[in-house]
């Protein structure tokens, strides 16, 4: 059963009893690994009822006990697999009578969640409030990330949201009544389903007890994503007997900002004092240039398990590409060229992919693609053009550009404070009297009320700027911004985070100077990159645009990394060394997506045509000059740069032991 493992795999699979930390470096098969222990444990003797396989999706969870069946026998699908949150549900219909929970309570998605805390939003925020409020959804993200990060509200809401910090005391009676509400409803949140089963099987020796004698051996999947409630969960199962096996990588621990905490794979042995820590190195997916950069790359980190990734793989000995480039669009040219020329020499386009720190960095690529005919689609984010404050800002530009366009009036008037649908049908009906003459008339106000009024001549008057003199498409978005970014703030709880998509359209906008022609080439991109092309029998064929979180996980034959500045990786908004860390990592993720050819990416100029630098990420690499191949693809090597601010200040008794650690 073990002869196709090498020998760190072999010692997994036979290792039986006892805490086993398992530390898998990027594509060292550790879900093959996995699957084998499973399949080992059953062949030797253990009851499949009583193992417990905790994985984070359900399909994850099939995929590896349908691999052990083959393995073994039909026997392994009587192995307990599944999520946290479907282990906690069926705990809960058992054992929730312990947190006076009744089993036949109600598991609220996230829209019924929203709904609930609207409600209790109503019961706070009356139509008098004269302030800004979240929004029912922004609230739900709130309380879940509070809960995730196990942050205090007044702690998160003044890291991630300092606009509403006069309203914590409000928020804060707004989470007691969605509390008080679900209790009452017997109703539970997915957040709930992990709260109560970890309070139960904290302040319940029975039931824990229980729990050891169903399930005898713990299995964790991706134990580096987990959050602190969910590895709290699965050391509180192991806590009698101790056989409880986790798996992960250290430095793939990229979702801090929905919980996860690489503390758990870090001090997994401070909890279990005998754990066996048994690393895999050998890398079945990436030729051996490539996870020397890798390497090098983790060797710089503050704190992680030292581990250093090798392959047998030789059908490449071409070193990383560190590719500079004049701006963004040069750098679009070039990438979209690059998967052209990789195409034309016989590979496909779907074993290509291109990664990026945020999703705005792929709009000059998206249609650069679409310019060059190369099918391709985007994970992790919607497409440029389907933004909703995107398409607001075309909306302005459209009727500047054709004011007959009833559409995009609409859009724009209901953004305004004070215009609903029925001034809004009022105003355009008298815009086709006056053939669409943006000319204020008077007759038009008379009985409208005052603050209707001044934002209808607020709006009249920021249209007719832009239709003043021979203005650029550029000048003119410029000016349309001047008016739309405090409307930006007042509708969207996330306004900072879809700036930068701005940024970007004006960026684009200086690129084509007459508006009619850049409405022309944006409208013009069709609503999915991959069905250019697909009038052949390569339709199946795709480039893959994708951010680095969304590509965790897979794989390609050539990876281009771009974008990999300082500002956009690390991100600008790091703030201590922990997050410097998980950038590293995130780094480090993209790397190791790469088979057989890698790039990196870095133009000279950013969108706000400032001067960049390549991400320290590189720059900090002792030995940059041997791990890759340099190429500049600028035109005056000279240019004096602004280097950016870096902001790098950044018991005997397991139970008690558990409950120090998680609790202290």
């Amino acid at each position: 059963m073990t002869k196709d493992l090498n020998d760190a795999q072999k010692e997994v699979v036979l290792t039986k009893d006892g805490p086993i930390l398992v530390v898998a470096g990027a594509g060292t098969g550790k879900t093959n690994t996995l699957v084998h222990k499973l399949a080992h444990l059953v062949k030797t003797g253990t009851n499949p009822e009583s193992i417990l396989l905790l994985t984070f999706t359900r399909r994850a969870a099939k995929e590896m006990l349908g691999r052990a069946s083959g393995i073994l026998d039909q026997r392994m699908m009587s192995v307990k697999g599944g999520t946290f949150h479907s282990f906690c549900q069926l705990f809960l219909r058992r054992y929730g009578h312990s947190a006076s929970v009744f089993p036949n309570f109600t598991i609220l998605d996230e829209e019924d969640r929203n709904d609930f805390v609207g409600m209790a939003r109503d019961q706070v925020v009356t139509p008098n409030t004269k302030l800004r409020f979240p929004k029912k959804e922004t609230l739900a993200e709130i309380f879940s990330t509070s809960f995730n990060l196990q942050l205090s509200l007044e702690k998160l809401i003044q890291k991630e949201y300092p606009m509403f910090l006069g309203q914590t005391k409000e928020i804060q009676e707004i989470k007691t009544k969605f509390i008080e509400s679900k209790r009452k409803h017997n109703a539970l949140d997915f957040d709930d389903l992990l709260d109560v089963t970890r309070m139960i099987l904290m302040s319940d020796e029975n039931i824990r007890e229980k729990m050891a004698s169903i399930y005898q051996y713990i299995l964790v999947d991706e134990y580096q994503d987990t959050n602190r409630i969910q590895a709290h969960i699965a050391c509180l199962l192991a806590s009698k007997h101790q056989n409880i096996l986790v798996v992960g990588d250290d430095a793939q621990c990229i979702y801090g900002f929905r919980g996860a905490n690489v503390r758990n794979m870090l001090d997994f042995p401070k909890i279990f004092p005998n754990t066996k820590i048994i690393q895999l190195t050998e890398n079945y997916r990436s030729v051996q240039p490539i996870l020397n950069v890798a390497n090098a790359v983790l060797e710089n980190s503050q704190e992680n398990y030292k581990k250093n990734l090798f392959s047998k793989k030789t059908n490449s000995i071409d070193k990383p590409f560190l590719v500079k480039l004049e701006n963004l669009e040069e750098e679009a040219d070039y990438i979209s060229s690059l998967f052209l020329d990789l195409n034309e020499n016989g590979n496909s386009f779907s074993e290509m992919a291109a990664l990026f720190r945020a999703g705005y960095s792929s709009h000059l690529l998206e249609m650069q693609l679409t310019a060059k005919k190369i099918p391709y689609r985007k994970y992790g984010g919607k497409r440029f053009l389907d933004l909703a404050h995107v398409k607001d800002t075309i909306a302005y530009l459209k009727v500047i550009e054709n004011p007959k366009d009833i559409l995009s009036w609409n859009r724009i008037l209901l953004l305004e404070d004070h215009i609903g649908k029925k001034y809004a049908n009022l105003f355009y009906k008298q815009l086709e009297t006056n053939q669409f003459d943006l000319e204020t008339d008077p007759q038009f106000f008379l009985g409208i009320p005052e603050a209707t009024k001044l934002s209808f001549l607020r709006l009249l008057e920021c249209l007719q700027g832009c239709r003043l003199g021979n203005q650029t498409s550029g000048q003119i978005l410029e000016h349309i911004l001047t008016h739309y970014l405090p409307i930006l703030t007042s509708h969207y709880d996330d306004a900072e985070k879809r700036k930068p998509d701005l940024d970007a359209l004006l960026y684009l906008s200086q690129k084509e100077t007459n508006l009619t022609e850049f409405l022309s080439q944006l409208i013009l991109n069709p609503v999915e990159g991959k069905e250019i092309g697909s009038d052949d029998d390569r339709e199946s064929e795709f480039v893959t645009l994708s951010t680095i979180h969304s590509a965790k996980g897979l794989e390609w034959k050539f990876v281009v990394n771009m974008q990999i500045v300082e500002g956009v990786l690390p991100n600008h908004r790091i703030k201590t060394v922990e997050e410097l860390e998980e950038e590293r990592r995130l780094f480090y993720v993209a790397i190791t997506r790469a088979k057989q050819s890698l790039y990196f990416t870095y133009p000279l100029v950013n969108e706000k045509n400032r001067y960049t630098s390549v991400s320290r990420f590189i720059s900090d690499l002792p030995n940059e000059g041997e791990l890759l191949t340099k190429i500049s693809f600028t035109q005056n090597q000279n240019v004096s740069k602004e280097e950016n601010v870096r902001k790098n200040d950044g018991g005997n008794d397991p139970f008690q032991s558990i409950q120090n650690y998680f609790l202290n």
